[in-house]
């Protein structure tokens, strides 16, 4: 059981014996918690639930999938074998009133069955995805599908078939990446499988969980580092009596980092980059590794010359046209947007985040791409829209810029060999 706060601590001591709690692995516990009691916009429950499913004949959806990078286990828990056909489990948000109901209307118009089977056990998060527990091999996975409740401020959600495939084409153009060069500063959740009906424009995706179901590290999701008493909490275990510097030294500049090497490496930058898109990787005791965890690249801009050095056709030509970018990079940070800001982020705290986020993010930027700070200065300051800061790189007529799109080019991707060398000059 993790070491949890005082709010927190009551309700915890309370299920260390609980049969739910004792099926997950503790680093996915912990997650689930932070999800559910670490969320200032709405308090969750933490219990296990079970998750109801229809069964589809895989020949009725249409799919998506990267079999080399699905779990075994993972991929025979959504699709089995049922009078000699294969079949999809295709869950049920548990909050859901009417979704499913339109997927229903479509299965009765195909020939198919509406029974509800309760195959997985699942668990909330502070958004539509649900951790679900597949209970042959014990594996724990996320799925997501539409529903007109949630957690958050984001209320109806409905989940398409296009935002589906989009979703997972950002997914493999980031293996694609990662498998070029391993990320220093992020880790990133894929999202390797997807199923759709296209009729009603309905998607289901999978995601997987990174390493924490193998490990014993901590994901603490952005707005639970930077909760009134869980970003308080987490400091103090860390000596540190000033919640807001310690989350600027580390949630605020390692996330500047990590979207710097991801938009190097893919050319992918958030469109909507709050807290609940980033997570902040900590070891076993609590201590931040300097590593941010990425999830849902789905809702992205994408700086198109970058894609085309590294001939990622299928990606420019699926990409949702008003999130592709031409002649410059489009870069932002709102980390509380969406949320409730902590008594000890005051306004001049939070835009000193704003600052310390595009120092950081063009310093990091520049050492991984070799294209001067100078040039990524010179297209002025960043400004601030609400709880969003922002701004706009016009880069494709620089020299640092040019010269970094050749090696894109020349290498299908970004490689670490100019970085790698540095650090050891560094050193």
């Amino acid at each position: 059981m993790k070491r949890a706060s005082g709010c927190l601590l009551a309700l915890l001591v309370l299920m260390t014996w609980s049969l739910s709690w004792a099926q997950l692995r503790p680093s996915v516990e912990e997650l689930v918690d932070y999800e559910t009691k670490g969320n200032a916009v709405s308090n969750r429950s933490n219990e296990a639930v079970t998750i109801r499913n229809y069964e589809i004949p895989l020949r009725l959806l249409v799919k998506d999938l990267a079999a080399d990078r699905i779990p075994r286990q993972a991929l025979n828990a959504l699709i089995f074998q049922k009078n000699g056909e294969d079949y999809v489990r295709w869950i049920i948000n548990p909050e859901d009133t009417k979704w499913h109901l339109e997927l229903e209307a479509w299965m009765r118009e195909n020939g198919v069955s509406t029974r509800k089977h309760g195959y997985f056990e699942g668990y909330m998060t502070a958004s539509r995805s649900y951790i679900v527990r597949d209970p042959k091999s014990k594996m724990s996975f996320s799925l997501k599908v539409s529903t007109d409740n949630t957690g958050g401020n984001w209320r109806d959600k409905r989940q398409t078939w296009d935002d589906a495939r989009q979703v997972k084409l950002a997914s493999d153009h980031a293996m694609k990446a990662i498998q070029m060069r391993t990320p220093e500063n992020f880790i990133f959740m894929d999202e390797p499988l997807v199923f759709g009906v296209e009729k009603i424009d309905q998607g289901m995706l999978l995601r997987l969980l990174a390493d924490l179901p193998t490990t014993e590290r901590v994901y603490v999701p952005g707005f639970s580092a930077l909760h009134e008493a869980e970003g308080l909490h987490i400091a103090r275990l860390n000596g540190s009596n000033d919640p807001a510097e310690f989350w600027k030294e580390h949630y605020v500049k390692p996330l500047a980092k990590a979207i710097a090497e991801l938009s190097a490496m893919t050319g992918l930058a958030y469109d909507s980059p709050h807290s609940q898109n980033f997570l902040v990787e900590l070891d076993k005791n609590f201590k931040p590794t300097g590593k941010i965890v990425f999830r849902d690249l789905g809702d992205s801009y994408l700086t198109v010359e970058m894609a085309q050095a590294m001939k990622r056709t299928e990606l420019l030509k699926y990409w949702e046209k008003d999130n592709k970018i031409k002649s410059k990079m489009f870069i932002a940070q709102g980390i509380l947007h969406g949320n409730s800001k902590p008594s000890w982020v005051s306004e001049a705290v939070y835009n000193e985040y704003g600052r310390v986020f595009f120092l950081e993010f063009e310093k990091e930027f520049s050492r991984v791409t070799g294209v001067p700070v100078q040039e990524l200065f010179a297209d002025g300051t960043y400004g601030r829209n609400g709880d969003y800061f922002s701004k706009q790189y016009f880069l494709i007529n620089k020299p640092g810029w040019q010269g970094f799109l050749k090696r894109l080019e020349k290498d299908g991707g970004l490689k670490p060999v100019a970085m790698a060398c540095g650090r050891v000059m560094m050193l």
